[in-house]
């Protein structure tokens, strides 16, 4: 689910010597209104990373209790391999 864009940058980058790229910020509101889920795009090559973090404590502990919830139930649900 993607909420409202509140901030972008884009940032040239010269490279680490296996060329040159950019990197990318963008800043959503977070569905409390309290935070901010943050998308971090590195596209250097050598290191092209991507990496989303919310930035809220109220709502990263709602997804963190609903991952931990989501992977009880997996591993309820995964047949005996005993």
């Amino acid at each position: 689910m993607r909420t409202k864009l509140i901030y972008e940058s884009q940032e040239e980058h010269s490279g680490y010597g296996a060329g040159s790229g950019d990197t990318e910020r963008y800043e959503y509101e977070c569905p409390c209104g309290k935070g901010k889920i943050i998308e971090e795009h590195d596209n250097i090559p050598g290191f092209r990373e991507h990496d989303v973090y919310i930035a809220c404590d109220e709502c990263r502990k709602n997804t963190d209790e609903g991952r931990e919830k989501a992977q009880k139930l997996l591993m309820e649900e995964s047949p005996d391999t005993a």
